[in-house]
């Protein structure tokens, strides 16, 4: 099943540890999928990116995120809207104590992804 989705701004959490992601709104995903991270196709101007998605509660704030690190894309998409897939789920959502930990945790799930 392919989302459609409008870039939205997010808290730039990512950004600030060097995996900056886009952030989009849950809508229907929530029907299709459950918490976890996934290996996602991302198609941008008739490209196609491979990207790890996050669904889970928000690190920072109250309620739900989609949110998605796309491997080797550089560029600003805010405002715009992306098409993406679900590849396969890489793992469940986790706690972490400190954002080394996620950093780590997150290159594992990039190596996944690839």
């Amino acid at each position: 099943m392919i989302f459609r989705r409008k870039v939205k701004k997010g808290s730039q959490a990512g950004q600030s540890i060097g995996y900056p992601t886009i952030n989009l709104n849950v809508g229907s995903f929530a029907n299709h999928h459950k918490y976890g991270v996934y290996k996602s196709n991302v198609f941008i101007n008739k490209k196609t990116y491979i990207g790890a998605l996050y669904y889970g509660p928000k690190l920072m704030n109250k309620g739900d995120v989609v949110e998605i690190y796309i491997i080797d894309f550089k560029g600003h998409i805010y405002g715009k809207f992306i098409h993406f897939e679900v590849i396969k789920k890489i793992r469940d959502p986790k706690k972490f104590i400190n954002l080394n930990d996620l950093k780590k945790q997150i290159c594992i799930d990039l190596k996944n992804v690839i």
